[in-house]
C-alpha cells in the first residue's frame, strides 16, 4: 500500500484565539467548493475535518489540505457525514465507508461487507457502538455492520434516513422524508403529521439539547420534545423569517443555533436572537459548529466562521499536525 505523508505546521501565535468575532472565507481564497459543505469534525488535535461534495478538506486554522479519491483510499469526493472518536475517524460518502483508525484506512461498502446501501448519510456514536444511517436503513457497527431497523428488516415505510441523533436515554431518532422514527430495544415508532403533532413530514435535522429535548427541523417550523410536550417554533413566535428549517446545531453553552436560508437565530432557553452575520442578501445553505465552539455558516457567496467569543481554532501548543492519507 502506497502511502504520503501530508504535514499541516501548527504555529502558536497564527492559531491563537482571534479577537474578532467572524472570520469570512470567500470562495476564493479557500479550497472548499462553492455552497458544498456538508460536515465539520475535530479530532483530538485541533484539525477541523469538513466534508465537501468535492473531497475532504483539513483546516488547522491556517493551512488547508485537500484529500480525494484521487489521492487517497476516499472511495467518493462527496462526503455526507464525518465523526470523530479519539483517534478514530470514521467517514461517511455516497459510495461508502471509510475508517482511518491512526494510519490505517478501511473502506467499507455493500459489496464487501453487510452495509445495505453505499449511501452513508450520518454517523453517531452511542455508549457500545457505532450507528450508521444510510439510505436503506440503521446499521450497528462495532467489529462487524448490523442492519437494526429497516423496511426490510421491520416493514417500515421509510428507510432513507436523512437525519439522527440520540437522547439521554439512548433512544435513536431518525430523520426521513415521510416522518420521524424513534428506535430503542429494537422496538420503533413513527411519528408524522397524521398521528403527531408534527407540521411537516420532512425532518431535516434533529439535536437534543442539555436537559434531553428533541429540536426537529422540518420545512414548516421547528418542533420540539421533552417527554409527551410538543412545542411549535416558527415565524409567527420567533425572529424567524422563514418556517423552512435547514440546520440546528447546539453549542458549549446551552444554546440552540438555526440556519434559514433567510438568516441565523439562537434560542438560550428563554429568549430567541436574530444575528446579523452574512450579506443581507446572502442566502445561508447550512449551518455547521466545530470543538471551538465556531459556528460555519455557508452561504452562497462565502463560508463565515462565527463565535461570540472571538474566533478561535486551536488553544494548546502543538509541534505539528500530520495526516497520513492511504492511496
Amino acid at each position: 500500500m502506497k502511502k504520503s505523508l501530508l504535514t499541516i505546521i501548527i504555529l502558536p501565535f497564527l492559531l491563537s484565539a482571534q479577537t474578532e468575532g467572524k472570520k469570512t472565507f470567500s470562495f476564493s481564497n479557500h479550497p472548499i467548493p462553492d455552497q458544498n459543505i456538508t460536515a465539520i469534525a475535530t479530532d483530538n488535535t485541533g484539525l477541523n475535518w469538513i466534508g465537501t461534495l468535492e473531497g475532504l478538506i483539513c483546516y488547522n486554522g491556517k493551512r488547508w489540505h485537500t484529500i480525494t479519491s484521487k489521492n487517497s483510499k476516499l472511495p467518493s469526493n462527496k462526503i455526507l457525514s464525518i465523526k470523530i472518536v479519539g483517534n478514530t475517524k470514521y467517514i461517511g460518502t455516497t459510495e461508502g465507508f471509510l475508517v482511518i483508525d491512526n494510519n490505517t484506512w478501511d473502506v467499507y461498502t455493500s459489496k464487501n461487507s453487510k452495509l445495505p446501501s453505499d449511501k452513508i448519510r450520518k454517523i453517531i456514536k452511542t455508549k457500545d457502538n457505532i450507528l450508521i444511517a444510510t439510505s436503506k436503513g440503521l446499521v450497528k457497527y462495532s467489529n462487524d455492520f448490523e442492519v437494526i431497523l429497516s423496511s426490510d428488516k421491520n416493514g417500515i415505510i421509510d428507510d432513507d434516513f436523512i437525519s439522527m441523533s440520540v437522547d439521554h436515554n439512548n433512544v435513536v431518532w431518525l430523520g426521513t422524508n415521510s416522518g420521524l422514527y424513534s428506535f430503542s430495544n429494537n422496538i420503533w415508532r413513527i411519528y408524522n403529521t397524521k398521528n403527531s403533532e408534527l407540521p411537516n413530514n420532512n425532518i431535516w435535522d434533529i439535536v437534543i439539547d442539555g436537559e434531553g429535548k428533541k429540536w426537529i427541523a422540518t420545512k414548516r417550523g421547528i418542533i420540539t420534545i421533552l417527554d409527551d410536550q410538543w412545542v411549535l417554533f416558527n415565524k409567527k413566535n420567533t425572529p424567524l423569517k422563514t418556517n423552512t428549517i435547514k440546520s440546528l446545531v447546539y453549542d458549549d453553552y446551552d444554546q440552540i443555533w438555526v440556519g434559514t436560508d433567510k438568516g441565523v437565530v439562537s434560542f438560550d432557553g428563554e429568549d430567541w436572537k436574530k444575528h446579523k452575520i452574512s450579506h443581507k442578501k446572502a442566502l445561508v445553505t447550512s449551518l455547521f459548529i466545530d470543538d471551538f465552539d465556531n459556528k460555519w455558516v455557508c452561504t452562497l457567496k462565502d463560508v463565515i466562521v462565527y463565535n461570540i467569543d472571538g474566533v478561535e481554532f486551536k488553544n494548546n501548543i502543538s509541534a505539528q499536525n500530520s495526516v497520513i492519507v492511504s492511496k
